[in-house]
């Protein structure tokens, strides 16, 4: 019995360790920092999900680490636009965008063309894990998890990008 008990306090202790140990705020800020000065390879996306095709855009480090990898599908009544950035193989982050268009891209092109609504999802992962806040504390919708998952497998079980994500915690 002790040495169950022992094992549980130990197990809860890492797993809290864990917790803290992800820097949610370097996860946010490395998503957002600008990717004008690192090099860019740009691939047809294989799995096209809408009408107007899609596109890999990979950003590397001057040392060949990848930085960022951003998937763009583009559409007639808007565009979604996923952005993978790691901190390091065990910490990333993905930012899944929707843009909304006021009309059609291909309809009515008399009528002012312009984006009326983006929204942006955020996903931290730390040890190659989901970060989530305790369930008493988290303001997620049910569809977080399921839908970050997704998002993750969009990046790392992509046969188009998969030269540049081996290693990267799964």
């Amino acid at each position: 019995m002790m040495k169950r008990l022992a094992c549980l306090y130990f197990g809860l202790a890492a797993m809290t360790a864990t917790s803290l140990a992800c820097d949610l705020d370097q996860i946010a800020a490395r998503l957002e920092e600008p990717l004008t000065d690192l090099r860019k390879v740009e691939r047809d996306v294989s799995d096209i999900q809408s009408t107007e095709g899609g596109v890999w855009q990979i950003f590397r480090e001057r040392d060949g680490r990848v930085h960022s990898i951003i998937r763009i599908d583009a559409g007639e009544s808007g565009q979604n636009e996923m952005r993978f950035s790691a901190v390091n193989r065990k910490t990333y982050g993905i930012a899944a965008t929707r843009s909304d268009y006021i009309r059609h891209a291909f309809v009515d092109t008399d009528t002012p063309f312009a984006i009326v609504r983006r929204t942006t999802d955020y996903y931290f992962f730390c040890d190659g894990k989901l970060y989530l806040p305790k369930p008493e504390t988290s303001m997620l919708p049910e569809s977080y998890t399921k839908n970050g998952v997704a998002a993750r497998a969009q990046f790392l079980e992509a046969k188009d990008i998969a030269e540049f994500t081996p290693g990267f915690m799964r």
